[in-house]
């Protein structure tokens, strides 16, 4: 993946709207295995975090289907 996951993608990815992730998602960064840091405000409420590390980030990975709900093992 290329371009930055939009909000809509990563809203999907973890399970909240895609207004909350504008509202609160911060820096992106591609990282050297294409995958993507995405960094959250530490205003963002508990239980809208549910699938980030406890750094407030997201490791969005390439190559997977928003639609495909199987994750790599």
């Amino acid at each position: 993946m290329v371009t930055t996951p939009t909000d809509l993608e990563v809203a999907m990815e973890i399970g909240i709207s895609e207004t909350e992730v504008k509202r609160y998602r911060g820096d992106t960064f591609l990282l050297g295995d294409g995958a993507w840091l995405i960094h959250f405000g530490y205003t963002m409420p508990k239980e809208l975090r549910a699938r980030l590390t406890g750094s407030f980030t997201l490791i969005f990975k390439p190559g997977m289907a928003v639609s495909d709900r199987r994750r790599p093992g």
